[in-house]
């Protein structure tokens, strides 16, 4: 069991990962598992970003996650060498927190400015670059952008056969700054997006970027979070806290706010910037004043044209990025993770693709991952797949381009292709599935055969 480890106070930056969140868009993989442990190349989604952490220098990190699995991801993680320290923080009962909401549950130990990251992004990145635009402009807010991830055409998600695009973040970036001045999803406009004056005027070159993805990675000054606490009408980070903060660069506080006033006396929704300038020290604003750096290089205004709030976004060109939040994304991270991992040299492997404590008896065996305690029989062909712990495939088998869980049994004589069998589910003798999605548990009768179909028992699509 991993230890809890007291939290040193002398770090730059505290990480936290979140990972107390239901997966409402992929509740079909969550009927046994929560979300953080679902399996990418047979390891636990939670392993790819603490590794991020761990190989960017990160020692230590929160992990806010649901009470009730803190002992299952614990356990899971300790097979799995991460030497970054670990703190588990659980979201009490079965409440379902947003991720704004999971900072302020941790808002007493967070004591300087904090790097977030979700329990779902699988990705390469390097995180010196991001951490460095932060220092450098003593930013408000730094979020982290990535190519959004493009479906190959002939990728097919398992399941219900629908044209399921992915979600299209609109991002606004100043050509000149680099400032984050735009932040949206597709989704909440139909066929225009109207731009204030405000900002046209304020920033005259601009792009909104709909091929990049918000990786739901934020640098976020401390002040913030204290914001944050004060002002409970925010539930998520990216959906509301950061329009929110990105939209406030263009104001200017309506007055001075001295010791003298209460924060009752304030209104709610301007009294960030009482908090930003209270963080704002006099040393900073004369560094600022007396210092020839600029970052705007089209007139002779002050530093940062005197704004007090300042969002930047740091676009990388990494080889890979995703966020494992619908069954479409996860199914992509497992087609895609073993050629992304393995072609860059500068990331640590992922674990053997073969267990040591696995039987494979198969001699028809190309590119497969066999988790923990498995058996793979005699007179079976497997292709592209990752067969999670204690696994059972029978003889006369056929599997292809698959993610099957643990605990699974295939029986012999089964054609089996690109589908996702979750957790303890039985394929019986003869079956024939193909791009289809079976729920945990469940028994696909012998003999059968089924395509671009979800089959589960609806009283077991309940979230955890």
């Amino acid at each position: 069991m991993r230890k809890r480890t007291k939290m040193n106070h002398h770090n730059e930056f505290q990480a936290v990962v979140l990972a107390g969140g239901k997966g409402s868009r992929m509740t079909e993989l969550m009927a046994s598992t929560p979300k953080c442990l679902l399996p990418i190349a047979n390891i636990p989604m939670i392993w790819y970003p603490l590794q991020i952490l761990e190989r960017s220098g990160f020692k230590e990190a929160i992990v806010v996650i649901a009470e009730a699995t803190k002992s299952d991801v614990s356990v899971s993680l300790d097979k799995l060498g991460l030497k970054i320290k670990i703190e588990f923080v659980g979201i009490p009962g079965a409440e379902d927190l947003g991720t704004a909401d999971s900072i302020r549950l941790i808002h007493e130990k967070i004591y300087t400015d904090i790097l977030v990251i979700s329990c779902d992004l699988i990705a390469n990145v390097d995180l010196s670059d991001i951490l460095n635009l932060y220092r450098k402009h003593s930013a408000s807010v730094t979020a982290l952008m990535l190519p959004a991830p493009r479906l190959p055409n002939d990728f097919v998600t398992p399941g219900l056969k629908n044209k399921q695009k992915p979600e299209t973040d609109l991002i606004g970036i100043d050509n000149n700054t680099g400032r984050l001045v735009f932040l949206a999803s597709s989704s909440d406009f139909e066929e225009t997006i109207n731009i204030s004056q405000r900002l046209l005027r304020k920033h005259a070159s601009f792009t909104i970027h709909s091929k990049l993805m918000d990786a739901h990675l934020y640098i976020i000054n401390k002040w913030v979070v204290d914001f944050l606490v004060f002002n409970k009408t925010f539930t998520t980070l990216k959906g509301e806290l950061l329009p929110y903060i990105v939209g406030k660069q263009l104001s200017r506080p309506k007055q001075c706010i001295d010791d003298k006033t209460s924060m009752a006396q304030m209104d709610l929704k301007e009294d960030i910037f009482h908090f930003a300038m209270e963080k704002e020290s006099s040393l900073d604003e004369l560094i600022k004043k007396i210092s020839a750096f600029n970052d705007h290089s089209t007139d002779l205004e002050d530093a940062y044209n005197g704004d007090i709030i300042r969002c930047y976004a740091y676009v990388s060109n990494e080889k890979f990025g995703l966020r494992a939040n619908t069954v479409q994304m996860y199914h992509l991270a497992n087609a895609k993770i073993s050629e992304w991992w393995d072609n860059d040299k500068n990331i640590s492997q992922l674990p053997s693709s073969v267990s040591n404590t696995a039987i494979v008896r198969s001699t028809q065996m190309q590119e497969c991952r066999i988790g923990d305690n498995s058996l793979i029989e005699e007179k079976t062909s497997l292709k592209h797949n990752h067969i999670g712990p204690n696994s059972v495939v029978e003889s006369k088998t056929r599997i292809s381009q698959s993610v099957i869980m643990g605990h699974v049994t295939i029986k012999q004589k089964c054609v089996i292709h690109n589908c996702i069998l979750c957790n303890g589910c039985t394929i019986e003798e003869g079956t024939e599935l193909k791009n289809c999605l079976v729920g945990a548990q469940h028994v696909v009768k012998s003999g059968s055969q089924h395509s671009c179909e979800v089959l589960t028992d609806a009283d077991r699509l309940i979230e955890i």
